[in-house]
């Protein structure tokens, strides 16, 4: 008896828990993982290196920062940032971003 998966191809973890909330999730919006995958290119290296996507709730973008100085500067730079995550995700899916400082190794994978 052939098994139904034998011959199919390893699929990575991430495509199926990306797959898995988009076919449960009741919006149509970017999720959590989308802006994660084009927030360097988003907020360029440097950002990107001491802040986290968080979560999405409704349409404010929560974001970790590595501290007080990040969160203050980023503050500054938000209506660019939304604009940029909204351009490079095609439909406007970000309002606003709240930032909070959150502890977290800069060394992580993002």
């Amino acid at each position: 008896m052939n098994h139904p998966l034998k011959n199919q191809e390893p699929v990575h973890i991430k495509s199926i828990v990306s797959d898995v909330l988009k076919k449960y999730r009741h919006t149509q919006n970017a999720d959590v993982f989308e802006i994660s995958e084009i927030w360097e290119s988003a907020v360029g290296a440097m950002i990107a290196n001491d802040s986290r996507p968080w979560k999405i709730n409704g349409n404010v973008l929560e974001v970790h920062v590595s501290n007080s100085s990040w969160l203050h500067h980023l503050n500054f730079m938000k209506n660019d940032i939304v604009q940029k995550l909204n351009t490079q995700l095609g439909q406007q899916v970000i309002k606003t971003i709240r930032f909070s400082v959150a502890h977290f190794s800069n060394q992580q994978q993002r």
